[in-house]
């Protein structure tokens, strides 16, 4: 989940989960969860996975943003994602952070995210959407 990262480069995002439904089907081809203001996707994996030195099998998509639903307070999944910094000190974070991906850190606010965090990745990207998939179609509006 190199996307949680911002590992993943401008030209791969955007068809970031018409490849996950491809390669993760059972994880990916049926939200969990949806929200509104912001629109999110909230997706379980099978198996929990590692990001910012904290762990979660629950992925939030956003138009913008990857991130990882961490079952812990904000202050425990900052501090382990400020040991986890500390920690990498050998393998530099510059190569991943740059003007069109930027570290995200937030308090869950939305119904089952209280008392949790989401952090990962935003994508910095003129007209990026995540969420605009052709077999979405009934997310675009009709005039």
């Amino acid at each position: 989940m190199d996307a949680l990262t911002c590992r993943t480069s401008a030209g791969d995002i955007a068809g970031l989960l018409t490849r996950l439904r491809r390669e993760r089907p059972a994880e990916f081809v049926q939200t969990e969860r949806q929200y509104a203001a912001p629109n999110m996707d909230l997706y379980r994996l099978d198996e929990p996975v590692p990001a910012w030195g904290n762990e979660g099998d629950a992925i939030v998509v956003t138009d913008n943003r990857v991130l990882l639903l961490v079952d812990a307070p904000i202050d425990t999944a900052s501090a382990r994602l400020e040991q986890s910094l500390t920690d990498s000190r050998d393998t530099p974070l510059s190569g991943a952070l740059d003007d069109l991906h930027a570290l995200v850190v937030y308090a869950g606010e939305h119904p089952g995210m209280q008392e949790r965090t989401l952090i990962g990745c935003e994508y910095r990207m003129p007209g990026l959407s995540l969420l605009a998939n052709p077999d979405d179609a009934w997310r675009t509006p009709t005039p």
